[in-house]
């Protein structure tokens, strides 16, 4: 008796793999003191304009003073004064660190461990956030600067309270215009829309405190 083989039942040959060669590996590059100052720059103030406008909206929730540019103006470098010690600080964590690590031989087990191996890092990063304290101070002084991110905040803040209402109206009270009391009513539901929001903004408010907190 003829025994067939059929094709999917034939014996699959191994795949002979090459060991794993770290060297063939493409060098990576290395960003450079100001690629590095430019993205530091960039991460500074868009969580500033964020933090400014978070606290436009609690301001406009409230009522309690109305809308100003001196004030917003006020708001804005007490944000910029925030993120100039945030970067101070992360200077002088990183000056520590150095330290430490001058104390280190070998190779390193993760990323937070370092040694001496990795101080012309370091020190570059404690100097790109010194730096950006430093631009960051400067910024608080420009005007036109200022001007500008708060022209940025505001319109991100207004865009933002604008789509939340408009959610929590459509989501909790549909059609609420078509009863023969809304206007009556219409107050104390835009306190309870207010008191909403403003609990849903110190959520987010407290996350971007927690996810601001530079990683070394």
């Amino acid at each position: 008796m003829v025994r067939l083989r059929l094709p999917w039942r034939r014996r699959r040959e191994r795949l002979k793999m090459a060991p794993f060669d770290r060297s063939a590996l493409p060098e990576r590059k290395e960003a450079t003191f100001d690629e590095m100052l430019e993205e530091g720059l960039l991460m500074a103030e868009s969580a500033g304009r964020m933090a400014l406008k978070n606290r436009l909206i609690v301001g406009a929730l409230r009522g309690d003073e109305p809308y100003s540019d001196e004030r917003a103006a006020g708001m804005a470098r007490a944000v910029l004064y925030e993120l100039v010690q945030e970067a101070d600080e992360g200077a002088e964590h990183l000056a520590a660190e150095r330290e430490t690590a001058a104390q280190r031989d070998g190779r390193s087990q993760h990323q937070h461990d370092y040694h001496r191996g990795d101080l012309l890092n370091l020190r570059r990063r404690e100097k790109v956030h010194a730096e950006v304290a430093k631009q960051l101070w400067t910024k608080r002084s420009d005007d036109a600067y200022i001007a500008e991110l708060v022209d940025r905040a505001r319109d991100d803040a207004w865009h933002e309270l604008g789509a939340a209402i408009e959610q929590e109206l459509d989501r909790r009270w549909p059609r609420f215009d078509e009863e023969p009391d809304y206007a009556d009513h219409r107050a104390e539901r835009m306190e309870v829309v207010a008191d909403d929001l403003l609990r849903d903004l110190a959520r987010l408010e407290a996350q971007r405190a927690v996810e601001s907190i530079p990683e070394y």
